[in-house]
């Protein structure tokens, strides 16, 4: 027998709402203007939504992963399909992938992106995205920058990304111009550059990251040197638990601490120090043969410097 959904008393039809799945929540939202009204009322599901510059956009929820695929073929439109106990996708009549970004937003109320992800994508409408973003002032949990083949585009947008509110990892493997420099204003808890040449002392200097990953780094000891004298005053980098940089100005001329790389500890070989930072394998990390050294108010910490063909400082407090 058929219900009058519409009909329900305002703070029923919100408790019947927030029963419902992503899926289930689109499709009523798509039957009338006057539904989709009365499917906001639902309010805020605590929804997490990932944009990966592609068609397809993703809604996290109660453990699962519900992936929205837009189509071209009406036959199979509202088509579900269950590929793991987590993991789940509908066919949708194909739109744009930005409007179909805001709609879900704006439908569900969502709050948090839990990635927002550059690979490969339409320069254009990732600029909307992002754009928006920033003026309504969403967190935004992981920004990854992937790969782009106008890497100035990227390049020149770089001052808005880097006021965005993101929380927990900034990542990117892209390699900008010579002369480009990161100015970043708000830092997440975990950043990773691949190409950090552009990272320079000042901006380790300034970074409230718990964790910190530069490769192809330009940083000399002179300029580690001086972060050492920053970190160990009492008080100094309260969130940092984990440096790793490689940069081949990391040498055997002059010091980083008082001591002159290679920084290994030879009395107790092997000794092996860890921390986990989430429930994924890839959130621990370790490090092995360090030389323990202390802050002036006592907090202690594990250094290693290691040369080579791509030297590496790594630093766990």
């Amino acid at each position: 027998m058929p219900i009058s959904l519409l009909k329900f008393p305002t703070d029923l039809l919100r408790d019947v709402l927030k029963q419902c799945n992503p899926f289930e929540l689109y499709c009523l939202s798509k039957c009338s203007k006057r539904v989709c009204n009365s499917v906001k009322l639902g309010g805020e599901m605590n929804w997490k939504i990932t944009y990966w510059s592609r068609e397809d956009i993703m809604i996290c929820g109660d453990g699962l992963a519900y992936v929205f695929k837009p189509t071209e073929n009406p036959e199979d439109y509202f088509k579900t399909i269950q590929r793991t106990n987590k993991y789940m996708n509908m066919k949708i009549p194909m739109e744009s992938v930005v409007d179909m970004f805001f709609y879900l937003l704006d439908t569900f109320a969502i709050r948090i992106v839990e990635w927002l992800v550059i690979h490969f994508c339409n320069f254009e409408y990732f600029s909307k995205v992002a754009t928006v973003l920033m003026k309504r002032n969403m967190e935004i949990e992981r920004l990854l920058i992937l790969y782009m083949r106008d890497v100035q585009d990227i390049a020149n947008f770089m001052p808005l990304i880097c006021q965005m509110r993101i929380t927990k990892e900034f990542k990117c493997v892209l390699k900008f111009p010579p002369d480009f420099h990161y100015q970043l204003v708000k830092y997440p808890s975990y950043i990773h550059i691949t190409y950090a040449f552009g990272f320079n002392i000042s901006q380790l200097l300034g970074c409230t990251c718990a964790q910190i990953e530069l490769r192809n780094s330009m940083l000399s000891n002179q300029d580690l040197n001086v972060f050492f004298q920053e970190w160990k005053k009492s008080g100094a980098f309260p969130n940092l638990q984990w440096l790793e940089i490689e940069s081949k100005n990391i040498d055997n001329r002059s010091t980083i601490w008082d001591m002159v790389p290679p920084i290994t500890n030879r009395e107790n070989p092997r000794k092996q120090i860890s921390v986990v930072f989430g429930e994924e394998i890839e959130d621990e990390v370790m490090i092995y043969d360090a030389v323990r050294i202390c802050k002036e108010d006592g907090k202690k910490a594990w250094l290693k410097v290691v040369l080579g063909d791509v030297p590496k400082l790594r630093f766990l407090v």
